[in-house]
């Protein structure tokens, strides 16, 4: 197959997939639970940035979706197309880029300078703290770094459906069913001070992976 053919076909699939997620999501039902800056106030003049499993993916992002503007990570792999699709469908602002793999550039620290700038602007953010590629519920220190260099709080989120299905892919990732009921929690606010060292952003990590872990197994 060529390489035109080949993408004419990812396209295609990609949208498909769009029309699917989005009659999916018409029947969902939520329910929000837990403490969440949702709107910025004198207290909490900066945006925050929402920490997810990359699993959750569809549950979360459907919760708030055409509510207002939020940014997404997404990489520029194939996978990434279909997250930035969906994103930029349900009112996201998608960012693309990765970190090096392999000494290959994949944009990420383009896609690093543009979530800031974005941030500096007042749009909240959202990132998939164990994607794109896992290791799954391992947290990355990406987030780490963009809350201490944006002085934003991190907020621990989770997406658990009543139902659903789950993908045997790396992350195990959740499709709730239709009709299902979705439960959105929020954990606390976490800082991440500007000067903190490295150990202390791993320990950032660490605390990120236990509040949605523990945020999991209240839902």
């Amino acid at each position: 197959m060529s390489y035109k053919s080949s993408a004419f076909f990812h396209t295609v699939l990609v949208r498909l997939s769009w029309i699917i997620i989005r009659s999916l999501i018409f029947t969902l039902r939520y329910e929000f639970k837990g403490p969440c800056l949702l709107s910025k106030n004198k207290h909490n003049p900066k945006p925050f940035i929402f920490a997810i499993w990359h699993e959750h993916i569809i549950g979360f992002l459907s919760a708030h979706a055409w509510t207002e503007p939020v940014l997404t990570m997404a990489s520029k792999s194939q996978d990434g197309d279909f997250a930035a699709h969906m994103a930029f469908k349900m009112g996201y602002v998608p960012v693309r880029g990765s970190s090096r793999k392999k000494n290959v550039d994949k944009g990420g620290k383009e896609a690093l300078e543009e979530y800031l700038e974005k941030l500096a602007l007042g749009i909240k953010g959202g990132i998939t703290v164990d994607g794109p590629r896992g290791p799954r519920h391992v947290c990355k220190m990406g987030i780490a770094k963009i809350a201490q260099k944006s002085g934003c709080a991190i907020i621990p989120g989770t997406s658990v459906a009543t139902r659903y299905w789950t993908i045997n892919s790396w992350d195990k990732f959740k499709i709730p069913k239709p009709f299902s009921k979705v439960v959105i929690r929020y954990g606390e606010p976490i800082w991440v001070s500007e000067n903190a060292t490295d150990d202390e952003l791993m320990e950032i990590c660490r605390v990120v992976e236990r509040e949605l872990t523990a945020q999991e197994m209240k839902s």
